[in-house]
């Protein structure tokens, strides 16, 4: 029996318990774990390859298995495509794939079997739990889950793949899955304009008291869809019909209109608003689990002045296509205890080079306050890859690490050895909006390999005077040059000439994100300005005295 099929047999205070459990002994939970994996597989031909049978320690594991990326893993995954069922595991075919949700180039297919969807199961009842022990309040209302389609299509083997989103919601407690705002099937519309009006259709008949989705960018455009279409959605209620921009599939429509019923008391409350808001129609929110670390934050005020005053945001939980990987603590914190019942962690040091024999660190071995580049092994078959994901150690449940997403490894622009990272980039943008007196939607650091120059583009939230655009280039530049020693030292010696600022139109943010649908993530270093079109105009600074 393995640790996910112990705590997937247990329910409320029982299950934490277990886990926390797990939690104190993490050195040989997960060497047991990653054991049994390697045992399970040895007849997969990735085992066979890589001396499985041998193995019997981590060390053996290191020793016989090279560090890899996702160029590494493909040609296993696209074996699996094509129906060779054991390319990297044994008796535990694949069930589905995971789509990743990059915003661009050609979406990868993520193995996943039985073992990895109990694993995320067990995760996300973990979080649920804790959502549920801090604020129990929750349970008297309904619940707006944002997610994707679970099967987008099927391979030619005839294996489905979808979205981790849609997968995770249609395996809910069935006790959660009746106070969803919307039945599964409204994500089966594939025209993202239908599909968030359908949501917001149904959503509005119901008494929101907690909302979950990973992004919260897609919350926000999800509420300022309200106002937009007030008037068809409000006919809708009345009538007890569904319209959307685009006309649905005769079979789908019918499916999605036998849950309505005609609705005029609350048509009528809603006509009776000044504005059709997320505010006014859901008064009774109270809890948005989102990203709340990383780059995600800047978001969150924006989110908040369409909430009901008091809207309290939890962290949805750190994880990608290939795992949910941590189990937030509390409202108050956005580290989570590490998910180590499923999968296996190794960790290369932040300025390490991912190297197939690049030394590693075990989950317990990690110090508080240190960033790390995040290693897994999991049981669908993806072994020693390397997520390209930093992290950061906050503290530790037992013998396991309670850490935070910091950025990819990858949003880093480094034109002549300054390497100026997107979190400096969010804290010099944080330190310019104070010192320039205007708000920003969205911002982009983009680097100019040509000119071997820097550009500040921004899309603004408030309208903003010459002189503020000013003041912001230029503090946000004297910013980032106490932030990054590099950029100093170039736009010191005058390699570096100051940035300008673009100003972007209104839009801008809202196409970007468009780009890669609901799990959109709008990137703000770039060595290419995605939308070109929405630009409105330069401000150029004057070049401020060097930082001291």
């Amino acid at each position: 029996m393995t640790f996910s099929t112990e705590l997937a047999a247990l329910k409320g205070p029982a299950l934490w318990q277990h886990f926390a459990g797990l939690c104190e002994r993490a050195s040989s939970v997960q060497e047991r774990l990653l054991l049994d994996l390697t045992r399970r597989n040895a007849n997969s031909r990735f085992g066979r390859e890589h001396g499985f049978d041998a193995i019997t320690s981590i060390e053996d594991f290191r020793r016989q298995v090279p560090l890899r990326d996702w160029n590494e893993i493909e040609p296993y995954v696209t074996a699996l495509v094509e129906g060779e069922t054991d390319a990297l595991t044994s008796g535990q075919p694949v069930s589905r794939f995971v789509m990743t949700s990059g915003t661009t180039g050609t979406p990868k297919l993520i193995p996943a079997n039985e073992a990895t969807q109990q694993a995320n199961g067990v995760s996300m009842a973990l979080r649920l739990l804790g959502v549920l022990r801090d604020h129990p309040e929750v349970m008297r209302g309904d619940i707006l889950a944002l997610a994707n389609t679970a099967v987008a299509g099927q391979t030619a083997s005839g294996i489905p793949y979808g979205s981790a989103s849609g997968m995770s919601m249609n395996r809910a407690p069935e006790e959660l899955r009746q106070r969803f705002a919307y039945p599964p099937a409204v994500l089966e519309i594939k025209d993202p304009a239908s599909r968030v009006q359908a949501m917001l259709r149904f959503a509005l008949e119901r008494d929101l008291a907690l909302a979950i989705g990973n992004n919260p960018l897609n919350f926000t455009q999800l509420f300022d869809a309200l106002p937009a279409h007030a008037e068809s959605l409000i006919a809708d209620i009345e009538a007890g019909t569904l319209t959307t921009p685009t006309p649905l599939p005769e079979e789908l429509r019918q499916r999605l209109e036998s849950d309505l019923w005609p609705n005029p008391e609350r048509a009528e409350a809603l006509r009776a608003l000044d504005v059709l808001s997320a505010r006014a129609a859901w008064p009774n929110l109270r809890l948005i689990v989102c990203w709340k670390t990383g780059l995600m934050s800047r978001f969150l005020d924006e989110l908040a002045e369409r909430c009901p005053p008091g809207t309290i945001f939890r962290e949805y939980g750190y994880g990608a296509s290939e795992g949910l990987l941590t189990i937030p603590a509390s409202d108050e914190t956005s580290a989570g205890v590490l998910a180590i019942h499923g999968i296996f962690f190794e960790f290369l040091p932040e300025e390490a080079t991912a190297t197939p024999d690049a030394p590693t660190l075990l989950a317990h071995e990690l110090e508080v306050g240190q960033r790390y580049q995040l290693v897994l092994t999991t049981a669908a078959g993806l072994y020693r890859y390397v997520l390209g994901d930093l992290v950061e150690v906050q503290g530790f449940l037992g013998q396991a690490p309670l850490i935070t997403f910091q950025r990819k490894v990858g949003d880093v622009l480094n034109l002549l050895g300054e390497k100026i990272d997107a979190r400096q980039v969010a804290m010099a943008m944080e330190s310019a909006q104070g010192a320039g007196g205007v708000a920003i939607r969205h911002f982009q650091w983009l680097a100019d390999e040509a000119t071997l120059g820097y550009e500040l583009c921004v899309e603004p939230a408030t309208d903003g005077e010459e002189a503020q655009w000013r003041t912001l280039i230029q503090a946000f530049d004297q910013e980032l040059r106490t932030l990054s020693y590099g950029y100093d030292l170039r736009r010191g010696n005058g390699t570096f000439k100051p940035p300008r600022l673009r100003l972007m139109r209104s839009g801008w943010l809202t196409a970007l994100s468009q780009r890669g649908g609901y799990q959109a993530k709008p990137k703000i270093v770039a060595t290419q300005l995605a939308e070109a079109a929405f630009t409105e105009r330069f401000v150029t600074p004057t070049d401020p005295a060097p930082a001291v």
